[in-house]
């Protein structure tokens, strides 16, 4: 009888253990953007102020929990997009704002339907 409560307590440690999405490499790569979306960009474009920068993470990190790391930014005539992670999986996220950093419009990027 021991031995049977030993082997279900551990088949029920091994069935929780495989649900754990944290358990696993740390070195994994970070949740990528939906596919047929805008691009991702991951590099800095010089002429971005910090202001614009600054009101985006700001925006982020009051709507999410876990860090927001700023990854890339682009300008264009409509707006300044700064592109962010969010938390451990590096969730992508892209922020429309204007170059003074007023208005800015988050939008997740990712594939909602990814493991």
């Amino acid at each position: 009888m021991t031995l049977i409560r030993t082997a279900a307590v551990l088949t029920a440690i091994a069935l929780v253990a495989a649900c754990d999405d944290t358990a696993g490499s740390s070195s994994s790569a970070p949740m990528a953007a939906a596919p047929g979306g805008p691009p991702f960009i991951e590099t800095m474009a010089p002429e971005v102020s910090n202001a614009a920068v600054s009101s985006c993470q700001s925006a982020l990190e009051a709507q999410t929990e876990g860090g927001v790391t700023v990854v890339g930014s682009e300008t264009s005539e409509a707006a300044t997009a700064i592109y962010m992670r969010v938390g451990a999986n590096g969730a992508p996220w892209r922020c429309l704002v204007a170059p003074d950093g007023s208005g800015p419009e988050l939008m997740f990027m990712g594939d909602e339907g990814a493991a």
